[in-house]
């Protein structure tokens, strides 16, 4: 029974709680309450536009709070180290400590010309803070005067000023938020008032904010623009009090650090040297230890290599160039090794030797396989060449099979009158088959060379006439003709598929022309962040998906005939 009654009084609580709490959520207006806050916040503004008014004196700088503040009756004035200034205690030349007078905040802040417009004059650091209080009191004024009913305006009209507003307040946070420098001299005038800039730049980003806010509300639906309207308000009335209060509290103390503190002894200079030499020696002899385990598979991979080495020398000579396969393993380490060099001093520490030796590592691994994929790439080049000639080199042959020629004075005939590079590998055939070699084994050496599908064709078909007979002439007809075919085919495909083609060229180049436009603009944050780790981190990720962009943009234009 008493268990009943209770699940029945939780049932009630909820129900009651279910129902009254819409209704002490319900949305309403600014009411005469807010006006009072709103008017109290305008106050503040004014009394802190005036105190940055430096025609004003400081007998006209004292104000009274009025009856819409909490502290109604409190006499206002301006803070004696903003426009008397104050004594400070220092330090001179020989390290003895002495008290100097410095000059008033206000003052200096008027000497300092920041910004010049043309057709306006010349801004001070003074007048840009006075612009942004009078900004945030445009605001509450325009707040007030909505809440009037003896003074009607459109919706329409209240955005527009307080986009106004906003507008003129994110130009003047913009160039408060700049350093500038004069001479030698730098100038942060985050760090106006001593040190109180800082906070109140803040606070009047917040505020930029809320104005933001009140903007978007009016593109609200009906029933929660009134609502968002008096919170952005009312925020915007609490971030003024507190802009008030950070302009007229102390300045928070600094302490500088002791430099006896930060200094290095010899000693302490020597003992780090010796735990990075050590550290250096401990990794070099685990380095050592691992290759000595390793010691057996690695003799078998380097002399596997050695032979895939003299195999690759032996086709390069194949293309008719004599190429060390040394300057390209070793070329390619150092460039790497280069680079890795550059970022590795740029990253400094710890961190730019761990990114050394990453880019030497890379290094490493692209040279075992540089060599076979620049010999693919000559191979492919010079196929291509091939192919360009080949037709003219079959009508040349067809005619010379025509004149009672037989295939060898055809083959003599177009390395003697045909230009390089297929004259070469015709005259190398012929050499070979003068020096002894079967005719169809020279062929197939020709074959192996070059990466032409045509001409695997040609020379299956030579081969096959030789063994069974049959007339070259009309063969050789045939194959001009689907050569014919053939290229008009692979020059259509080729204006159909550019756009994939240059998609594929720009997707890899963009990234780095902007990289290279933000550099130019912004050289040291650029140079700052990608000397970093996290920056080189994302240089190499970023390099990866580009490359994986092209090869897919690649692979949807290719067409294989």
């Amino acid at each position: 029974m008493k268990k009943n009654i209770w699940f029945l009084l939780l049932a009630v609580v909820m129900t009651a709680g279910w129902l009254v709490t819409p209704a002490l959520s319900v949305a309403r207006e600014l009411g005469p309450a807010d006006k009072k806050r709103i008017e109290c916040a305008m106050f503040k503004m004014r009394v802190l536009a005036e105190m940055f008014d430096v025609r004003k004196s400081s007998d006209q700088k004292t104000e009274t709070f009025p009856d819409v503040c909490p502290a109604a009756g409190t006499v206002v004035k301006a803070p004696k180290w903003f426009i008397e200034g104050q004594d400070v205690k220092t330090k001179d030349s020989s390290g003895k400590v002495v008290t100097v007078r410095k000059e008033a905040e206000l003052t200096r802040m008027d000497k300092t010309k920041v910004v010049y417009i043309p057709g306006e004059g010349t801004y001070s650091e003074a007048d840009l803070w006075r612009q942004a209080f009078s900004n945030v009191y445009l605001f509450l004024d325009r707040a007030n005067m909505s809440l009037d009913p003896s003074q009607p305006i459109s919706m329409e009209q209240l955005a527009r000023g307080y986009v106004g507003n906003r507008i003129n307040l994110v130009a003047t946070l913009d160039r408060l938020n700049k350093d500038l420098l004069f001479g030698s001299k730098p100038l942060i005038m985050k760090d106006s008032m001593d040190g109180r800039g800082r906070a109140m730049l803040a606070t009047l980003e917040l505020i930029n904010n809320e104005f933001f806010s009140t903007i978007e509300s009016f593109s609200s639906p009906a029933k929660q623009r009134e609502d968002k309207y008096r919170r952005s308000v009312q925020a915007v009335v609490v971030l003024a009090n507190q802009l008030y209060s950070e302009f007229m509290s102390s300045a928070v103390p600094t302490f500088p650090p002791d430099p006896k503190s930060i200094q290095t002894t010899p000693a302490d200079r020597m003992f780090l040297w010796l735990m990075l030499l050590i550290g250096s020696a401990l990794a070099g002899f685990s380095v050592f230890l691992l290759l000595e385990v390793k010691r057996q598979s690695i003799e078998l991979m380097v002399e596997d290599y050695r032979v895939r080495s003299v195999a690759w020398a032996e086709d390069f000579n194949r293309q008719f160039l004599t190429i060390d396969i040394r300057y390209i393993v070793f070329g390619t380490i150092g460039a790497f090794a280069l680079l890795g060099l550059f970022f590795g001093v740029s990253t400094g520490g710890f961190s730019g030797v761990f990114v050394f030796l990453i880019f030497v590592a890379m290094g490493v691994f692209l040279s075992i396989r540089m060599p076979e994929a620049v010999l693919d790439a000559l191979k492919k080049a010079r196929g291509r060449k091939i192919n360009a000639q080949l037709m003219d080199a079959l009508i040349l042959l067809s005619n010379s099979l025509r004149s009672g020629m037989d295939i060898v004075q055809g083959f003599e005939k177009v390395s003697t009158e045909m230009r390089p590079p297929i004259a070469d590998e015709f005259g190398l055939v012929i050499k070979n088959y003068q020096l002894g070699t079967p005719f169809e084994k020279a062929l197939d050496g020709m074959n192996d060379r070059i990466d032409s599908r045509m001409l695997s064709y040609i020379i299956k078909a030579i081969v096959i006439q030789r063994q069974v007979g049959g007339n070259l002439t009309v063969i050789f007809a045939r194959l001009v003709e689907n050569i014919r075919e053939e290229s008009k085919l692979e020059e259509k495909l080729q204006a159909m598929t550019a756009q994939q083609k240059i998609q594929s060229i720009v997707v890899g180049v963009m990234p780095f022309l902007m990289m290279g436009v933000m550099f130019l603009f912004r050289p040291d944050e650029m140079i700052s962040f990608y000397s970093s780790p996290l920056g080189i981190a994302i240089f190499f990720v970023c390099i990866i998906w580009i490359s994986i962009g092209m090869k897919i943009i690649k692979k949807v234009g290719e067409v294989k005939v």
